[in-house]
């Protein structure tokens, strides 16, 4: 039962940590030679990993670091899974005496919290980022290559990811307006009530069709929602329903605007977009980012990183080079595993300004919390030695 009422709240509430012990788990059967894995300590990301890995018949030794009890990618964003986690975790389980090897897999939506040279400089050992979904780690592991396949990088947004996350949004944006709702009902009658279905609706809806809906990310997808959705309350209102003239402008008004809110916020629901108010408002690009051709390395750590193939490899000059500015959203992976610092950007400390996202960064910057990255600076890559082709 207590199980039961835990997925419930998986359904809806993702927004807030729950975490579970962290330490050191015995997948399967593993043996000396076995892969080494991390993750955070994020309930449900840790039984996802576990059911996952024993499905597929992975035998393995999983580090369950600190985190906050947040997910790998909000906590890596919001500063709770970090270098400093990964190692930690890593000296004090004992995992060095379990196996021969110093081989760890680290989750590719940490690296945006999780420094690649500085784990292997403090621990000794030789870290390694993984698939972004770890329903790829068996076709990644049984691979026997040390770079992820491209495909498996990549991170989705398929629909039941969608609809979980679109009830999460229903859910969480509903508790922070229910009570600025309840003071208004005094002056309308009935507002909050009538509104949270609305707003739980339209943020289900805003996510499930985010791929389908015209415009751009942002308010241009939620006022399109928005002009659908009071299209056919004034039909069914029309038709009947026996709703007053001032009444049905009035309430086809207000979708509008809870529509254009909830677009708004529904960037900071996915692993796909995180941008500023500019870009979430009108639509006008101002994420930017480069990389200086002469401080690249080749090391192909910026490509690896990065959830949304924004860089890819020049074989000309031998350099990495951006190839898909208008998908990067901002989440500094590329940044915080550059050696050579060769990566110019206007999004170090992040620049998203989806509610969500404001709220987080600024608890985190309340809390003191910093993201700038500690690396050492090598002078050359080796062959393989930072996962190079």
């Amino acid at each position: 039962m207590w199980n039961v009422l835990k997925d419930i709240w998986f359904l809806f509430g993702r927004l807030f940590p729950y975490p579970t012990r962290p330490g050191l788990r015995r997948i399967g059967d593993p043996d000396r030679s076995s892969p080494v894995l991390v993750t955070g300590n994020f309930e449900l990301t840790v039984r996802t990993v576990i059911e996952t890995l024993e499905r597929d018949g992975i035998d393995a030794w999983l580090l369950i670091a600190p985190s906050k009890g947040v997910n790998v990618w909000c906590a890596a964003g919001g500063g709770h899974f970090t270098t400093d986690s990964v190692v930690s975790i890593i000296k004090t389980t004992g995992v060095e005496k379990l196996v021969d090897h110093r081989r760890v897999i680290l989750p590719q939506l940490s690296a945006n919290g999780v420094n690649y040279w500085a784990v292997k400089e403090r621990t000794g050992w030789k870290p390694r980022f993984g698939p972004a979904h770890i329903k790829d780690f068996a076709a990644y592991i049984r691979s026997g290559k040390q770079i992820t396949e491209r495909e498996h990088r990549h991170v989705s947004f398929d629909l039941p990811e969608r609809l979980a996350m679109g009830t999460n949004l229903g859910f969480n944006v509903s508790l922070i307006l229910a009570l600025p709702l309840i003071i208004a009902s005094f002056w309308v009658a009935g507002l909050w009530w009538k509104t949270i279905p609305i707003l739980f609706m339209l943020s289900v809806l805003s996510t499930v069709l985010v791929f389908w809906l015209p415009g751009k990310i942002g308010v241009q997808k939620g006022l399109a929602l928005g002009v659908l959705t009071a299209a056919t309350y004034a039909l069914v209102a029309q038709t009947a329903l026996d709703v007053p003239p001032w009444s049905l402008v009035g309430w086809s008004a207000w979708i509008l605007a809870v529509s254009a809110f909830v677009g708004y916020d529904m960037p900071s629901w996915s692993p796909l977009w995180r941008q500023d108010a500019k870009e979430l408002i009108l639509g006008v690009r101002t994420t930017h980012v480069a990389i200086i051709p002469e401080r690249c390395i080749n090391c192909h750590l910026c490509d690896i990183v990065c959830p949304v193939d924004v860089f890819a490899h020049n074989p000309e000059t031998k350099k990495y080079e951006v190839a898909n500015l208008d998908a990067c959203e901002a989440c500094g992976a590329c940044i915080e595993n550059c050696p050579t610092e060769a990566i110019v950007n206007n999004f170090r400390e992040g620049v998203c300004a989806c509610p969500t996202c404001l709220a987080i960064d600024g608890v985190s910057k309340l809390a003191g919390k910093s993201r700038k990255s500690r690396q050492p600076e090598p002078s050359s890559c080796t062959e393989g030695e930072c996962g190079c082709d």
